[in-house]
């Protein structure tokens, strides 16, 4: 049977950055497939947040990144246009068997290198540091079908009753959040799906 974990993920959360390596290594350490869920921000799905709990996400992101050694703190926000980038060219990655790197690559440096991804020549190399051909990647940004891609997992996620990011969904639960990950990690071992556990 195939067991498939789904991650629901925006360029623009840092906890969906702060979640990204554990999330990607997931595949490595149990049997089961990790389906990519590139959704739009929630400031562009008509969910603003207060100034107020914007400062403290930061402040709150701040302190997780020290704890799990992740850079943080030099922050390019990709509202907008540059966020679409990022997200077709996701779904062109998952189509290749990149999407791992490619989002890797790009939210750390969205997150802690500045990186201004509207501009082709901060995105190109990111691109194909993760192993992906740049001309690959334009066509990606105007295919019209990626962008639907994402308004459906973005629909998927409204669907399943939930907003934020990142949040996993195995067999149907949902774990919100890149502190839920211990939980997940508990069901799928109490699931057998440990490869540490395989003979």
């Amino acid at each position: 049977m195939d067991h498939e974990v789904e991650l629901f993920f925006s360029f623009r959360s840092p906890y969906s950055y702060l979640a990204g390596p554990r999330a990607f290594a997931l595949p490595e350490r149990y049997d089961i497939t990790l389906v990519w869920r590139g959704v739009r921000p929630m400031a562009m799905r008509g969910q603003p947040l207060p100034l107020a709990k914007q400062l403290y996400i930061m402040r709150d992101a701040t302190r997780e990144a020290r704890r799990l050694g992740l850079p943080f703190g030099n922050i390019f926000d990709p509202l907008g246009e540059a966020v679409f980038r990022c997200l077709t060219i996701a779904e062109h990655a998952a189509d290749v068997g990149r999407v791992g790197p490619f989002v890797l690559r790009v939210s750390r440096a969205i997150w802690s290198e500045g990186a201004r991804v509207i501009h082709d020549d901060v995105l190109r190399p990111l691109c194909e540091e993760a192993g992906l051909g740049w001309d690959a990647c334009v066509l990606a940004m105007a295919n019209a079908s990626y962008r639907e891609r994402v308004e459906a997992s973005t629909r998927r996620l409204e669907n399943l009753g939930h907003w934020g990011v990142p949040t996993f969904v195995f067999h149907g639960e949902l774990y919100w959040g890149q502190d839920r990950i211990e939980d997940l990690e508990y069901d799928l071992r109490a699931a057998g799906l440990d490869r540490r556990d395989a003979p």
